[in-house]
């Protein structure tokens, strides 16, 4: 979608703002861009954004421009904000790349700015040492962002949203690697190609907007990616292209066979619907004590299993990974087998005095046709002799809330017990409302157990 002003001639401008360079006659100019078009005020406000953000790292003592004076300065900043909740859509990236490079390095220094900083994150946890906004990626680096969302800004003006656990690499000014996760990528108008090279090959975006899933199954590699405005090319079979326009969604299978593409992947159809096309806002959890749960062993005599990626194993209930996220080979969450409410055994590995229970039922990403319904808690000390606890049932997740945004988490409380195995065995599972009863995909899941001291 054309953008209702000119980005160019934006970035322009507020680069001679951020240098003090720009003439008192274009400031007029420039508040009149803002002051009709609220993508160009998220580009402006991006822009500004990162400069501060480089300034808090004591690069310099720049302060934020402002368009107006006082009073009137409070006025415009309080407009300028009002309803903008997420710094989101196009950066100027030009000119925070160039100001970058200028506050990172000491006076008289010379080398080439960054290609990519990182320009916001949501509830991010980062592979050793924390990376904070303003922070310029290394060519051919590798990072991973463990969990959280992160938010990278090319000098172009391309943004990719990723979402955790996402192994990454920034490896030109148009090209950047995701190895495994999620990202989600925005190409300007302006800019005639970006490439994203994954396990199964280079994805060229030719100006548009475009999700991926990058995982793995036993036999090589899986890439989920859908369309979401324009158009791309992806690797087809022998080597050849294959273009994706607006609405598409495909899966890259790369294997010793070579490369295939198909649009339903073992049971289900590719969607990519839930992926963050933006940053999400930060996420309110509220601590209610220690999990014993996390972290711990989990048995279950069966689980969801297919050929390409499509696995949900019951160890993914203590991982601490809430919500239907992940990729092929490493979704968050745990699915019983066709037909059946499942069950399975958590090991506390040791004998524990246990009162409360939580759990976050799935609704299988886009899908909505599992989740467990009602259940029964049994434990035991000798993993032989079990005794039930508790019995209850779960809400079904009806809608899938924008990404960021948590599922529901529901507690149960019971009688103080001791326990080193705890037994959740479900009783009844959730249809897909709209499917017919023949319909094989459905069974119980869940998201996750939490476990509790009295």
């Amino acid at each position: 979608m054309k953008p209702d002003f000119d980005p160019r001639r934006l970035d322009a401008l507020t680069h001679l703002l951020l240098d003090g360079d720009l003439p008192p006659e274009s400031v007029v100019e420039l508040r009149e861009i803002l002051r009709g078009s609220a993508e160009a005020r998220r580009r402006y406000r991006r822009t500004t954004a990162v400069h501060c953000a480089l300034v808090r790292h004591g690069h310099d003592r720049l302060e934020t421009p402002e368009l107006a004076p006082a009073p009137a300065r409070e006025t415009a900043g309080r407009s300028a904000r009002r309803g903008i909740r997420w710094l989101v859509a196009g950066l100027a990236a030009a000119a925070c790349i160039v100001l970058a490079a200028k506050l990172a390095l000491p006076p008289g220094a010379a080398a080439p700015p960054p290609l990519a900083v990182l320009s916001g994150t949501t509830s991010a946890v980062w592979e050793g040492a924390a990376i904070t906004t303003g922070h310029p990626f290394e060519r051919g680096r590798s990072v991973k962002l463990v969990r959280g969302f992160a938010e990278v800004s090319f000098a172009s003006g391309v943004q990719v949203i990723l979402e955790g656990p996402c192994r990454f690499e920034i490896n030109g000014a148009d090209t950047m690697g995701v190895t495994h996760g999620r990202a989600s990528v925005m190409v300007p108008p302006d800019v005639a190609r970006f490439h994203l090279d994954t396990p199964g090959g280079r994805i060229t975006d030719l100006g548009t907007e475009f999700g991926v899933a990058v995982g793995s199954s036993s036999e090589g590699a899986v890439v989920l990616t859908e369309v979401f405005d324009g158009e791309i090319e992806i690797p087809a079979v022998n080597d050849s292209r294959h273009r994706l326009q607006s609405g598409d969604a495909l899966a890259i299978i790369r294997d010793t066979t070579g490369t295939r593409l198909v649009a339903t992947l073992d049971d289900y159809r590719v969607d990519l619907a839930d992926s963050a096309r933006r940053l999400p806002a930060e996420a309110h959890r509220v601590s209610s004590g220690v999990n014993l749960a996390l972290g711990k062993p989990v048995f279950s005599p069966a689980y969801y299993f297919r050929e390409f990626g499509s696995r949900f194993p019951p160890e993914t209930l203590t991982d601490g990974r809430l919500n239907d996220s992940g990729s092929p080979g490493d979704w968050s969450f745990w699915l019983a087998p066709n037909g059946e409410p499942g069950e399975f055994t958590v090991d506390l590995l040791a004998v524990t005095e246990i009162g409360r229970i939580e759990l976050q039922n799935t609704r299988n990403r886009t899908h909505g046709d599992r989740g467990l319904r009602e259940f029964a808690v049994l434990v035991s000390i000798d993993n032989q002799n079990f005794r039930e606890i508790l019995r209850g049932e779960l809400a079904a997740i009806d809608h899938l809330p924008p990404p960021g945004e948590d599922f529901p988490v529901e507690s149960f409380r019971f009688e103080p017990v001791e326990a080193r195995y705890v037994k959740l065995v479900g009783l009844s599972h959730y249809r897909h409302p709209d499917r017919p009863a023949t319909d094989e995909n459905h069974g119980g899941g869940l998201n996750e157990i939490l476990i509790y001291a009295p």
